[in-house]
């Protein structure tokens, strides 16, 4: 019996190109998003199809065959677009021409990938090379040319195929460390529209893996506002699972209610490294039936970010972990969950009988090593019950799901008492009809009644109460706590009294006026969800009417917030016109509640736009106004995120007053502030090694931080351009000519984003 791999090589030994099947589903380095590297417009290809001979590969060096980082894998921002390639901490390894082509794009950065080369070959694809050291003599000829010509480090150079024409094998440059990150080839395949392909794929990039993907953590989230996971509104992680047969198992049976989601935590290794890569297969069982599945053979160059619709976002931000969702989450249009909608692999507890349900977990190396986790989940139709009527003799109930109701919970107190007595009525105790169902209950010892049911399977109401005699005590207030979520708004009322009837509550938007239905959670505290209409920015209004201690008393609050809908466009004024928000239809995957709160120090007036743990579509533009146009030198609008300002624009608006910027990520923290300090230069060397000159320092801005394009040197009024280590903050040049005797003048120009300029100059003497 062939293995998936085997399977693999046994079609391309005979195809040039082959088709294989992607699957519903597909570390975080700090390299630069595959948007701004590869082309702008990205075509629509067939993702169940690859058109290329991936027999034709070759291994592109000679430092060793160890991958490090595989296809796909997390990264901040986008799927990490190939292989990392071990280098074993070295620089200077050949890198070679994986196939006959050209170098058709030359990239150098300070940061991000460093030093890259792109070779297009004959059918379309491209194979990609970066965090090279240097490239060969011929394609340093050309890069040097054109980085003077600019007058920059930073190029992105095209160039058509008769420039540099290069032949499979052929040393095109050498390994290091440029960019960010330890030395390490990073090495990618894309088609013929740049979308990354695996290159593992190839069949002459097979190394030894007899390891099975390690699962070690399964996350179980509710996905809706009335939904729980063992009967809590917050997601639960399990981990260190018990193994048999060389399965593993949650041996707890999870009770879910409404619509949850699972997540999973898992990696793999294969043999020779410490490695930890990602997972190329998975899949979701509910009882045996597959509902979800995802293979990463191929990942789209412009939706790239949403990685983090793949990944659950707000786990990666509170530093739980990297949790792949075993559902497809609206607004996500990956293309590698075989065509199946969003909402594929989301358990909806309403769809499904109630009870237990197995689920299974597998997951697959692209060696067709698996692994694989099982456990039990009770699915809770949580029952609804009213009171419709009380006496001395009994309780009548109504309201939904009564069928499945196994008994009953009935406590009753005096007013002054503070504990309960509880009756415990079986099912076979109770009268059903099609007007309710009926309990015996003398509750003529009792001022009050609260009645809980459960289910069969243990499933409990909310509680509901009762008041035979209402207490009297003196008035109290009612408190309103307001809770913003992502996409609908929690209310919590509560009294230090008790509430004798079921308090109402209204919310006010613009001309209408909307009931929010209230839930007990005890006889002292309600709840209530709502979600807000799109159509009004201003403040909402609200209001509880309630009789506490026997007594009518009311309260009122407010709230804002702008509920940014999917699919249509719109734009928002606030703080008196001091913060101008704009949208297009497409700024959101799936309606979104922005909560803005703003506050003021030393002058500066910093906004909070929250929540920033959802990721936005096209995003959504900000307009700041200045305080004064009289004074605007050196000032810039800034981006906080975890705990960092990073400059975004120093250039005003058209109409002199405000600064703009596009939040095309997350929502996160604004200010306006200012940079008047110049950029510092430390630890400078400038002398001669055998007649020939060498540079170097390192340079430092306070906030909005050193423009790598205004880092100039010049020696004797000529520039030269240096190399800039972007993740240390370090430059250099070494010269190619020996210096001729005499003085030299050096001089060196620093900029910051906020136009602050450093200069230096050293004479050096050459005898």
């Amino acid at each position: 019996m062939l293995t998936r791999c085997s399977h693999f090589s046994v079609v391309l030994s005979v195809l040039c190109s082959f088709s294989f099947f992607t699957s519903p589903l597909g570390k975080a380095d700090r390299s630069s998003s595959p948007d701004a590297i590869h082309a702008k417009t990205v075509h629509t290809v067939d993702f169940d199809t690859v058109r290329t001979n991936l027999q034709d590969y070759n291994w592109p060096t000679d430092a060793s065959t160890k991958v490090t980082s595989s296809f796909a894998e997390y990264r901040s921002t986008h799927f990490h677009g190939g292989i990392d390639i071990s280098t074993n901490g070295q620089k200077g390894y050949k890198v070679f021409a994986v196939r006959d082509g050209y170098i058709y794009r030359i990239r150098i950065t300070p940061t991000g990938y460093g030093k890259m080369l792109f070779v297009k070959h004959a059918d379309g694809y491209v194979s990609t090379y970066a965090h090279l050291q240097t490239f060969s003599q011929e394609i340093n000829r050309v890069a040097r040319a054109e980085q003077y010509r600019r007058e920059t480090y930073s190029i992105d150079l095209t160039l058509d195929s008769s420039i540099v024409p290069v032949r499979q094998g052929d040393v095109i440059a050498y390994t290091g460390d440029t960019g960010f990150g330890p030395p390490h080839l990073h090495f990618e395949i894309r088609d013929e529209s740049l979308n990354p392909i695996n290159p593992m794929l190839c069949t002459k990039f097979g190394a030894r893996d007899d390891i099975p993907p390690r699962i070690r953590r399964v996350m179980i989230s509710p996905l809706t506002y009335n939904s729980s996971v063992e009967n809590n509104t917050g997601p639960r992680y399990f981990s260190r699972f018990p193994r048999s047969k060389r399965v593993l198992t949650i041996p707890q049976t999870i009770r879910v209610h409404g619509q949850v989601g699972f997540a999973v935590e898992a990696d793999d290794k294969s043999d020779g490294t410490a490695s930890r890569a990602g997972i190329h297969r998975m899949e979701f069982y509910l009882d045996d039936s597959l509902i979800y599945s995802m293979e990463l053979n191929r990942v789209p160059a412009e939706e790239s970010k949403q990685i983090d619709l793949h990944y659950d976002l707000p786990a990666i931000n509170e530093g739980r972990g990297e949790f792949q969702k075993l559902y497809i989450d609206a607004g996500n249009t990956l293309p590698f969950y075989e065509h199946k909608p969003p909402g594929t692999g989301i358990i909806n507890t309403e769809k499904i009988t109630e009870g237990k349900h197995t689920y299974r977990i597998v997951c697959l190396d692209i060696r067709g090593n698996r692994s694989e986790l099982n456990g039990t989940l009770l699915a809770n139709h949580r029952p609804v019950i009213h009171l419709d009527h009380v006496d001395d003799d009994g309780i009548v109930l109504t309201g939904d799901h009564l069928e499945s109701i196994a008994k009953c919970y009935v406590f009753g107190k005096r007013a002054f008492q503070p504990s309960w007595s509880q009756h415990t009525l079986t099912r076979d105790r109770m009268e059903t009809d099609s007007s309710g169902m009926e309990m015996p209950v003398n509750t003529k010892p009792y001022d009050v009644i609260k009645v809980v049911a459960e289910t069969k399977w243990g499933s409990q109401s909310a509680p509901v109460f009762y008041f035979i005699k209402k207490s009297q005590g003196p008035v109290r207030d009612v408190h309103i706590a307001t809770e913003v979520l992502k996409d609908h708004v929690k209310f919590t009322i509560t009294t230090p009294g008790v509430f004798t009837t079921t308090p109402s509550l209204s919310v006010q938007e613009g001309m209408n006026k909307l009931s929010v239905t209230l839930e007990a959670i005890d006889v002292d505290k309600y709840s209530g969800m709502f979600v807000p209409s799109d159509q009004n920015a201003d403040r909402r209004l609200v209001q509880v009417s309630a009789e506490v201690n026997g007594k009518p008393t009311s309260a009122v609050d407010s709230f804002s917030l702008i509920a940014i809908p999917a699919g249509r466009g719109g734009s928002i004024t606030i703080d008196h016109g001091n913060l101008d928000i704009s949208y297009d239809s497409a700024a959101v995957y799936k309606p979104l509640c922005m909560e803005i709160n703003s506050e003021t120090n030393r002058g500066s007036t910093f906004y909070s736009l929250e929540p920033s743990d959802v990721l936005l579509n096209r995003g959504i533009t900000v307009s700041m106004r200045v305080k004064s146009e009289s004074d605007i030198s050196h000032q810039g609008l800034y981006f906080g995120s975890r705990g960092a300002w990073v400059f975004q624009t120093g250039l005003l608006d058209k109409n002199h007053q405000t600064f703009s910027t596009t939040l095309n990520r997350t929502l996160g923290d604004l200010a306006i502030l200012r940079d008047d300090e110049r950029p510092t230069l430390g630890r400078l060397r400038v002398q001669t090694r055998k007649g020939f000159l060498f540079i170097s320092f390192r340079y430092h801005d306070n906030l909005s931080g050193v423009d790598p394009d205004e880092i100039k040197l010049y020696l004797d009024n000529k520039l030269l351009i240096p190399e800039i280590d972007g993740e240390h903050h370090l430059a250099w040049y070494q010269g190619d000519e020996p210096l001729h005797r005499g003085k030299h003048s050096v001089t060196i120009t620093l900029k910051d984003h906020a136009g602050n300029e450093t200069g230096f100059e050293r004479t050096l003497t050459v005898k």
